[in-house]
């Protein structure tokens, strides 16, 4: 059965309008090689001072940079789904350490868009302990970043280590 059996005809400038709508959305948006490097320098920039934070005992600064997607932090095969059970579980994680120290292997950014990347980091991590022991580990962080209205923010932290030496 044709259109034209209910007594109308859609005008070919809808059909190409609608058409372009729902294309639009499926084209990512262009970005340049420079841009694509100032989004990696910037993401792995914001990932070393969140670690860093971290492995000097300060929570409260590595949140400024922590968002509030959902499951935010799996790590060993838990799961920490909010942004407040995450911060609270850092305060548990570093209340018995002096400190961490990442000797990072490798380091890589992957940019998706103009507003979102990943950042994968690997290497040796030591903790020290308040009791004067260590623990090391071969650590791969990889960690989601996104950027909205202007400001980057982590919402996904994978973590997965193996025991060293």
């Amino acid at each position: 059965m044709s259109h034209a059996s209910f007594g109308w005809r859609t005008p070919v400038w809808a059909v190409a309008l609608l058409a372009a709508m729902g294309c639009a959305s499926a084209h990512p948006r262009v970005i340049t090689d420079a841009q694509a490097q100032a989004v990696r320098d910037t993401v792995i920039a914001l990932e070393h001072a969140t670690d860093a934070a971290v492995d000097h005992l300060d929570c409260v600064a590595a949140f400024d940079r922590i968002g509030d997607q959902r499951p935010i932090f799996v790590s060993g095969g838990r799961v920490v789904r909010t942004r407040d059970a995450f911060r609270s579980a850092c305060d548990a994680i570093i209340a018995p350490r002096t400190g961490a120290i990442f000797v990072t292997d490798t380091v890589s950014a992957h940019v998706l868009s103009p507003d979102a990347a990943y950042v994968v980091r690997e290497g040796a991590y030591t903790v020290n302990f308040k009791d004067g022991t260590s623990r090391r580990t071969y650590l791969v962080m990889t960690s989601i970043w996104t950027r909205e209205n202007g400001a980057w923010k982590m919402v996904h932290l994978h973590e997965s280590s193996r025991p060293l030496p």
